[in-house]
């Protein structure tokens, strides 16, 4: 069986790729079926995974073959390799009951990419968008329950919370954690999202770009190294910075066309007025192209640290220094 994963909400994606990863590894505890490739990390990784399909493993006969970014990472030279030997031996792999192959992709790829256009077609496949609208606060709402299921959040609190958090899933799970444990097992109100997550993106973030924007770097990092000192998760942390980037993006967009009304700006970009009125005082300090260079140079160290390139509070070290 081969399974197709990919799009712009890697949260989920990756989740459900790990839900199938423990799936597996409860059968196979020694995990010697498992076989898991990032094309971004070798450069002889095609080779590699054309072997493991053409190979029988006699200790493990039921198998999991995970592929990451293969067409993301990969040359269009490696991407024919790829398909010629799918096409050649294509009904033997669909057939194979004993592999399951998944190929996992961190964002969604072009449409007319031939991998993609093969995998969409011939096999079972899930593209994960951004959740939004009543659909981000379902979600929200499993996820909490995931967490614990007798944590309850009031409507108001909710919405607070995702307006803050936008769709960043990874920061809303990571809100959602420390506001349960912060309310010890009551119903988490309106007013601990705004004394919990609200100050946080007060202290944190905007200080920090704030800092950034003032070239100030000294400044920045020292916040930086604050926040890592009181116990934050750096993974949070690159989080912030992808939410409070992201949203100056949206917001310097309009303010360049001339569109500066909190309330405008906010049905637009569907962002809340707080979170707009504190993005629209740090935009003039950043020019459009600016923002869209911080917020590359953020994608490229994100797939950095997830591939175990860099170490994440260095990547944010250089991050920070190199703005």
């Amino acid at each position: 069986m081969i399974i197709f994963l990919y799009g712009e909400d890697v949260f989920r994606s990756r989740r459900k790729l790990q839900e199938i990863r423990q799936k597996y590894l409860a059968s196979d505890k020694s995990g010697s079926g498992l076989s898991v490739f990032d094309c971004e990390e070798d450069n002889e990784v095609i080779k590699k995974i054309i072997n493991v399909f053409s190979t029988p493993n006699l200790l493990a006969p039921k198998r999991l073959l995970i592929v990451q970014n293969l067409i993301g990472a990969t040359s269009s030279e490696n991407q024919k390799k790829v398909l010629e030997f799918f096409k050649k031996n294509k009904k033997k792999i669909i057939d194979d009951e004993d592999i399951v192959a998944v190929f996992w992709e961190n964002k969604t790829p072009k449409k007319n990419n031939a991998i993609y256009k093969m995998l969409e077609k011939n096999f079972k496949s899930q593209e994960y968008k951004k959740l939004t609208g009543a659909k981000l606060l379902q979600w929200t709402l499993k996820i909490l329950q995931e967490i614990s299921p007798q944590a309850q959040i009031s409507k108001k609190a909710l919405e607070k919370l995702v307006a803050f958090c936008g769709d960043d899933n990874f920061l809303l799970f990571s809100e959602l954690q420390k506001l349960i444990e912060y309310t010890d097992g009551k119903m988490v109100r309106e007013s601990d999202v705004e004394t919990l997550v609200k100050a946080n993106l007060d202290s944190n973030i905007f200080q920090m770009v704030d800092a950034l924007g003032s070239n100030n770097k000294k400044e920045a990092l020292e916040l930086f190294h604050s926040r890592l000192t009181k116990g934050d998760d750096p993974f949070y942390l690159l989080s912030m910075f992808f939410y409070q980037f992201r949203n100056m993006l949206k917001v310097a967009d309009l303010y360049d066309q001339g569109i500066r009304e909190v309330h405008e700006v906010s049905r637009r970009t569907k962002l809340h007025p707080f979170v707009v009125r504190k993005s629209m005082s740090q935009v003039a300090r950043f020019s459009l192209l600016q923002l869209k260079n911080i917020y590359g140079k953020l994608s490229e160290l994100d797939t950095k640290v997830k591939t175990g390139k860099i170490e994440i509070k260095l990547a944010l070290d250089k991050f920070i220094v190199e703005i």
